[in-house]
């Protein structure tokens, strides 16, 4: 009697047709994505997705490292929070299935949540006026893990606007592992949350929290 071998699981059949396009080689190689020199394709695993042999463990221990280190400009004394702050958007912009490739364009709906996380986290800021989407798009891919996609050559000099970005950048990108890591919702989740920790929250805010406690404890 002939072995019925079945179907080939969902993971097995989207392993079978991932292809490569990511430069992060050696990442890849130690988390078991890139064998013989194959690239990955861009696509959007769902949210209950877990590839196997993915240590997703590795990968957020390697990307929060990353994200920890991103360079700030200080004002004032002010650390400025536009890249934080950008990596929230497009995060949620891919949990809300906005952004289902490895693809990413000044679009309208991500500069709208990105003023909206930015006027709420620059809420007891002493600058007025927000820190324009440009900047961090730009700017980010110094960080080791964002990269921009040019149709012509890339400026030198100072920051091009917004314009400029839009008609000149065809797409900006995350490292390929750190996309797929994004894919599952649960560290995806987890590294939102990092950030919100680590780079967004304000320690002048903790430290009115104490005076507040003091003077409960003293009433």
């Amino acid at each position: 009697m002939e072995e019925d071998k079945g179907e080939p699981s969902d993971i097995i059949r989207y392993m079978e047709e991932f292809e490569t396009t990511t430069e992060n080689d050696e990442l890849l190689r130690e988390l078991g994505l890139l064998t013989d020199g194959e690239p990955l394709k861009k696509r959007r695993l769902p949210d209950y997705k877990t590839i196997q042999f993915f240590d997703y463990e590795q990968c957020f221990a390697f990307y929060s490292k990353r994200i920890m280190n991103i360079r700030q400009a200080r004002i004032r004394g002010e650390i400025i929070v536009a890249k934080p702050v950008l990596l929230l958007s497009l995060i949620d912009g891919i949990g809300d299935n906005v952004f289902v490739d490895n693809e990413f364009g000044l679009t309208e709906w991500l500069e709208e949540r990105y003023l909206m996380l930015m006027r709420k986290y620059i809420s007891s800021s002493q600058f007025s006026n927000v820190t324009g989407i440009e900047n961090p798009f730009w700017h980010l891919a110094t960080d080791g893990f964002w990269s921009l996609q040019y149709r012509t050559e890339p400026p030198n000099g100072n920051s091009p606007s917004k314009r400029w970005l839009k008609d000149n950048v065809e797409f900006a990108y995350f490292d390929e592992s750190l996309w797929i890591l994004l894919q599952n919702k649960v560290w995806r989740t987890k590294l939102r949350d990092y950030i919100i920790e680590h780079k967004l929250t304000n320690g002048n805010w903790l430290g009115r929290l104490g005076v507040i406690a003091s003077l409960l404890l003293v009433a």
